[in-house]
């Protein structure tokens, strides 16, 4: 007859071991899901805080991201131009993301962790995944981008892989991400600007994360099927224990 007590350690280390397997010992990222809003980061873009006037019909500052190389955080890319598509965040759906509009300058950080002494601190030797979400967010809601935003990851002022482009349709929100062997005990990470086209080049960003696992899509089935199983198991169990 299996106990409760021992039903209950087993269904624990199942539900540990699980959860376990597919999670990576993440490097804090200050303010990388932008929950704390324009915090906690530096970028080479001029921020815009929303205003009750945003987004202005007239295609001009100080309303709105309209010009090229501003950047803002908040919840709905179409608070800030009228031509940008409206969804959320890829966090929950309804949290902060930092939205931009693309520069012409080639090279300049999008985003960029703290600078010393506030620098994030590694392992040396240690493999690590930058990674990072990114959607475009003009035009419409699930068409093809245009002019789609191309990024590269950089770590300690030196590139890390190839570039990038956001291919997904607008609003779709995408996962990239490198791997990097630590050659120090810090890292300074960003994502900088490739794409030079004015028109077009507006994304959002969203989740930068520094892990040791390489990351991966959520499968919600997954942990439908070890829950499914948990209860199972538990099922049994009272079975067993109340079998005279």
């Amino acid at each position: 007859m299996i106990s409760i007590k021992k039903l209950t350690m087993v269904m624990s280390i199942l539900a540990a071991l699980a959860l376990g397997a597919g999670t990576a010992l993440a490097v804090p990222v200050p303010n990388g899901d932008f929950t704390l809003g324009n915090a906690g980061f530096t970028s080479a873009y001029t921020y815009h805080a929303l205003t009750i006037n945003d987004p202005d019909s007239a295609y001009g500052a100080p309303f709105g991201l309209y010009e090229e190389k501003y950047y803002g955080v908040g919840t709905n890319p179409s608070s800030y131009h009228v031509s940008w598509s409206s969804f959320g965040d890829h966090t929950t759906g309804a949290g902060n993301m930092m939205i931009v509009n693309g520069s012409t300058d080639v090279g300049v950080n999008v985003w960029a962790s703290p600078v010393a002494p506030d620098t994030i601190g590694v392992t040396l030797g240690q493999q690590y995944y930058f990674s990072a979400w990114l959607t475009s967010v003009y035009p419409a809601l699930n068409d093809p981008p245009i002019a789609p935003a191309t990024l590269a990851f950089s770590i300690n002022g030196i590139q890390i892989g190839s570039d990038f482009t956001l291919s997904a349709p607008v609003g779709t929100w995408e996962l990239f991400y490198v791997p990097w062997v630590a050659d120090g005990n810090t890292a300074s990470l960003s994502l900088i600007n490739r794409n030079v086209t004015a028109s077009g080049n507006d994304f959002a960003l969203d989740d930068i994360s520094l892990d040791t696992s390489v990351p991966a899509v959520p499968e919600p089935a997954t942990m439908l099927l070890l829950g499914s199983g948990l209860i199972g198991l538990a099922g049994y169990g009272r079975k067993k224990f109340f079998k005279k």
